[in-house]
């Protein structure tokens, strides 16, 4: 038998500038299970070939914090938000994902006007952003698979969205 591995591909779909809320993130504090955050999005842009239009003001990203064993921070994300098309159709849009930052880079990380500074290559932020859409012109955004590569940003996120082959 041959050693044939697949390779993973992907086609770009959108790159999706996000804004949170200005007192992002709430922090609700420790419980007996997790750090639970709340970052309320306050709105954004989406632009690609195939899809642009505006991120709502709605949703949040529900996300736990946490340190690692090398002192990293370590956060897992749980999104959940509406984008609307520039030809109004709306998009149900969730994702999960994990943003990890080297304990060296958490000072410059944390303090937005620094954060754009750090090169993204030295911190891992991925995302696995899922899409539910009624509309016929979008219909086939509900039959991929996507990952995002992701950027903190003075206001919020920055995500390139890829469509896995």
């Amino acid at each position: 038998m041959s050693d044939t591995r697949p390779t993973l591909t992907g086609t770009y779909l959108c790159t999706a500038e996000i804004a949170l809320d200005a007192n992002a993130p709430l922090n609700l504090g420790q419980s007996p299970w997790r750090s639970r955050r709340v970052s309320n999005i306050a709105g954004g842009r989406f632009e690609g070939d195939r899809i642009s239009g505006t991120v709502l003001q709605s949703g949040a990203d529900w996300s736990e914090a946490g340190t690692d064993a090398d002192g990293n921070m370590t956060i897992l994300l749980d999104i959940r938000s509406v984008w609307q098309t520039d030809d109004k159709a709306m998009i149900y849009v969730t994702y999960n994902g994990r943003l990890v930052v080297p304990k060296d880079l958490i000072p410059t990380f944390t303090n937005p006007d620094l954060v754009e500074d750090i090169d993204p290559a030295a911190y891992y932020f991925r995302i696995n952003p899922v899409f539910e859409v009624s509309d016929p012109q979008y219909h086939w955004l509900n039959n991929v698979v996507c990952i995002g590569l992701g950027q903190r940003t003075k206001v919020g996120v920055r995500y390139q969205i890829f469509v896995v082959n």
